[in-house]
């Protein structure tokens, strides 16, 4: 049986329908371009989750070793109430939101630039906040704001190691190299591989493993100052021209040209088009037919 227009507005576009609500919404078009031409959907910290409750949470797993196990203890009792905090909030918005299109949205980006929290224990504070700091203020803004956004996100940095991180021949990798006794810490690949194959261009976006080794060159530098705040570490960062997914970048050590190089992959056609069919299923089309790309991919290009 066909779906009708206020229940598919609803379902596929919303989070389902209120009761009585189906029979209330006379202009389903309206309602949804009314969600994009209001404001991006902000949340309130949890009380609990203040950036310094966070800090403290972190430095508690930092410090493990110099605690004692009642220490201990308090620390992973405070993890567990920021993270539960974290969820309650973003879950009741969900469910009372006048926007429910705009929090289908958050919930859309922040599974296509997720963290997890199943490896690091480091995450488990962050998620929260990486969700409401890196995903909500953009989904009604630039793609490219919000991709910067999460890459320099303290969950981000963590979840794929973009903070340990040192450029080869950066005045870290010497100084690592200096102290001995043990393998010093060096390029890591991890976060560049995810930007070009999950964030951005695709699997079959054309990049090359030198690509990758080349923008995760760019991006060193990029860490965490104190605990947990971002932060850009100069002398971690590789020096010299580099080209990361085929785009040029100046050269030197700047935090300027480390953030072109990570946006510039999403402005590439296979990116746009890969991620207008993903949203256009979600959203829109029955399982087992094709979705149209078009519109979604002139809109984009329009407002990019």
């Amino acid at each position: 049986m066909a779906m009708n227009s206020a229940r598919r507005a609803l379902n596929r576009f919303g989070l389902g329908a209120r009761v009585g609500e189906q029979s209330r919404l006379s202009d389903p078009r309206g309602w949804l371009r009314a969600q994009l031409g209001g404001r991006a959907p902000a949340l309130a910290a949890p009380a609990v989750a203040t950036p310094q409750a966070i800090g403290d949470a972190l430095r508690g797993l930092r410090m493990q070793g110099q605690l004692s196990e009642e220490e201990r203890r308090q620390a992973r009792r405070r993890i567990g109430e920021i993270s539960a905090a974290e969820i309650g909030t973003a879950l009741a918005a969900r469910v009372t939101s006048d926007q429910p299109f705009l929090e289908r949205l958050v919930a859309f980006w922040s599974n296509h630039l997720c963290v997890s929290t199943g490896g690091k224990a480091q995450v488990v504070p962050l998620a929260g906040s990486y969700e409401r700091e890196a995903i909500r203020p953009h989904v009604l803004g630039r793609f490219t704001d919000m991709v910067l956004a999460s890459a320099k996100h303290p969950a981000m940095l963590v979840y794929l190691d973009n903070f340990q991180s040192i450029g080869p021949g950066s005045q870290g990798a010497r100084l690592g190299r200096g102290r001995g006794g043990g393998t010093p810490r060096g390029l890591n690949e991890n976060y560049a591989r995810e930007l070009l194959e999950l964030h951005t261009l695709g699997v079959d976006g054309g990049y090359t493993q030198g690509d990758v080794q080349e923008l995760a060159r760019i991006l060193t530098g990029w860490g965490l100052e104190g605990f947990g705040g971002p932060g850009v570490r100069p002398q971690q960062m590789a020096a010299g021209g580099r080209r990361g997914g085929r785009a040029r970048t100046p050269t030197g050590r700047s935090a300027s040209s480390s953030s072109r190089s990570c946006t510039s992959p999403a402005a590439r056609p296979c990116w746009v088009r890969s991620t207008a069919r993903r949203a256009s299923q979600k959203a829109s089309a029955p399982s087992g037919r094709s979705a149209n790309t078009r519109p979604p991919c002139a809109s984009w290009r329009a407002s990019s």
